[in-house]
């Protein structure tokens, strides 16, 4: 019965330690996506609004689409995905991403190429958006063009503009951080709760065995002690009978 329980116990401590180091592996795996995907947006979202240029991962350029211009091919509040074009290889129905001016503010746009012309050495687009029924004023300069459009990601555009306000900031890339340090804080404590809990029960283990074995030292002592004295008894009563004996002879030598 001792044998089933302990290996009982032993079974559910394996199961125990693989059970935490799965969960482990899973939290590192979430936590890490949760900031590598922090990262990204933080960046994507910095370049976007400082006006610094078109953000680009990995030859991608990401544009956050703000109007329903071009739908229903793309919506509002969607990740464009763009990649680098030589103008010359762009035709009428392609759909590219450029600087335009609008209300008096230099910002990108991403409308659909409706004619290409020939401005004098260098290429002049009209475009248009798929939901306008004119098109779009102001022309584009080759020069102007970011890059052609790919596909889309829906939805994933607000969550970058979302990242441009402080409460969007702290709960995508701050939070994230925060819990990933405390996660790891506390297993780098459980490590060392641990190896402190072994480290006490290897030397209480050696302490015990050194007890044992100092009373396993003194219980042979005090048998050989014991031995010693039982044979001193022996001898002295050997002696004693040997001396009664030669008192005896010797009174009855005397008598005769």
């Amino acid at each position: 019965m001792k044998e089933n329980k302990a290996t009982t116990q032993d079974n559910a401590g394996t199961k125990s330690k693989k059970t935490n180091k799965v969960l482990n592996i899973v939290v590192n795996v979430v936590l890490i996506v949760a900031i590598v995907f922090a990262v990204i947006c933080t960046y994507v979202s910095f370049v976007t609004s400082s006006g610094n240029g078109v953000p680009s991962i990995f030859g991608l350029r990401l544009l956050s689409i703000q109007t329903p211009s071009m739908k229903p091919t793309i919506n509002d509040g969607d990740l464009a995905i763009a990649t680098s074009v030589d103008p010359e290889d762009l035709r009428p129905g392609d759909i590219i991403t450029y600087w335009t001016v609008i209300q008096g503010e230099r910002v990108l746009n991403t409308h659909r190429i409706e004619n290409i012309y020939d401005g004098g050495g260098v290429l002049i687009f009209e475009t248009k958006g798929d939901a306008n029924t004119l098109a779009d004023p102001l022309t584009v300069h080759q020069k102007e063009i970011v890059g052609k459009y790919q596909f889309r990601i829906p939805g994933v555009g607000k969550v970058f503009d979302y990242l441009q306000t402080k409460t969007g900031f702290l709960i995508v890339v701050v939070i994230p951080v925060f819990l990933f340090f405390i996660f790891h804080l506390i297993q780098f404590f459980r490590v060392l709760f641990e190896y402190q809990n072994v480290k006490n029960r290897i030397q209480f283990e050696k302490e015990r065995d050194a007890a044992e074995e100092e009373q396993s030292d003194e219980a042979r002592k005090a048998q050989e002690r014991a031995a010693l004295e039982e044979e001193i008894r022996a001898q002295l009563r050997a002696e004693m009978l040997a001396n009664m004996e030669k008192e005896k002879t010797d009174n009855t030598s005397n008598e005769g």
